[in-house]
């Protein structure tokens, strides 16, 4: 009896492929950051000070920690991220009631404007990276996607691994 996690003879395995599941998640990493900063530059921000934006605009009063784990930094990384932000006048942070030490944050109204004015360009990237896979297709690989990061968002963090 053949081993079911092991493939048939004529399939190639993950290594006939030529590259390690990690690797093509980073080279893809690095090809979508880079389509996405062609437009985030332009206004002055990389791409995670975007998705940082972003994220407090959907969830007003996030707190820096939650901000952390969302955009996938570690949290003197993401500190730095949103003191530049709130230098610029885009975000402000402000103190929870119950806790002084927990920071939250609210985008201000430029905040607002840089963030819908670079929303449409990024809808655009993040479409243009997935184009070249039929629509049922990226909808399918997003939920692969989605369930690969849920299934390991338990497993612990080790730095940033050279970002």
């Amino acid at each position: 009896m053949s081993d079911p996690s092991l493939p048939a003879d004529d399939e190639p395995s993950i290594e006939d492929l030529g590259m390690a599941p990690a690797l093509c998640a980073r080279r893809l990493y690095q090809l979508g950051a880079a389509m996405v900063a062609v437009h985030t530059l332009q206004a002055r921000l990389s791409p995670a000070q975007f998705a940082a934006l972003q994220a407090v605009h959907n969830q007003p009063g996030l707190d820096q920690r939650a901000l952390a784990g969302q955009i996938a930094q570690d949290a003197s990384t993401t500190t730095v991220l949103v003191d530049k932000l709130a230098e610029r006048g885009l975000l402000v942070k402000g103190f929870a009631p119950a806790d002084s030490r927990t920071r939250l944050l609210s985008l201000t109204e430029a905040g607002r404007e840089v963030l819908a004015k670079l929303q449409p360009q990024v809808r655009k990237a993040q479409a243009a990276l997935l184009r070249p896979l039929p629509r049922a297709e990226q909808l399918q690989f997003m939920r692969m996607l989605v369930t690969l990061l849920e299934a390991h968002s338990k497993v612990p963090k080790s730095g940033s691994a050279g970002e």
